[in-house]
């Protein structure tokens, strides 16, 4: 199956430009790509500062901070991010209520990889 690509932004698509990046459902949420971009610079920013945070969280054993930062990540991922990854971060996240520290590193661990890479997506749209 072939997917076409606009002269605009490319969004998330099959062919994989981005994986974890779902621009057309945020431009779609936020109103206007101006809009989009301004909340993924935020997000950009979170992601930056919280993701090595929360690889400190659980190794130190601090699942509640942890669970903080990814209810956070939580929280805009329904704006931002393919159907995978939002389901992925829910998941986690709800693990992280009740499960102790190993439980969450390890469903963390094939986690972490794929919000890096929604970093990195974020950082080529917003380029």
């Amino acid at each position: 199956m072939e997917t076409k690509k606009s002269p605009s932004m490319s969004t998330h698509s099959s062919s994989g430009e981005f994986q974890c990046l779902n621009a057309a459902r945020g431009i779609g949420m936020m109103g206007s790509e101006a809009s989009f971009r301004k909340i993924l610079s935020t997000v950009a920013t979170s992601l930056s500062a919280d993701l090595p945070k929360v690889d400190q969280a659980l190794q130190s054993g601090d699942v509640a901070t942890a669970n903080r930062l990814l209810h956070a990540f939580k929280g805009y991922m329904p704006i931002i991010a393919s159907d995978d990854l939002i389901a992925q971060v829910t998941a986690v996240e709800l693990l992280s209520k009740t499960a102790c520290a190993q439980e969450v590193q390890q469903a963390y661990a094939p986690l972490a990889p794929q919000l890096q890479r929604l970093l990195i997506e974020i950082n080529h749209f917003l380029a």
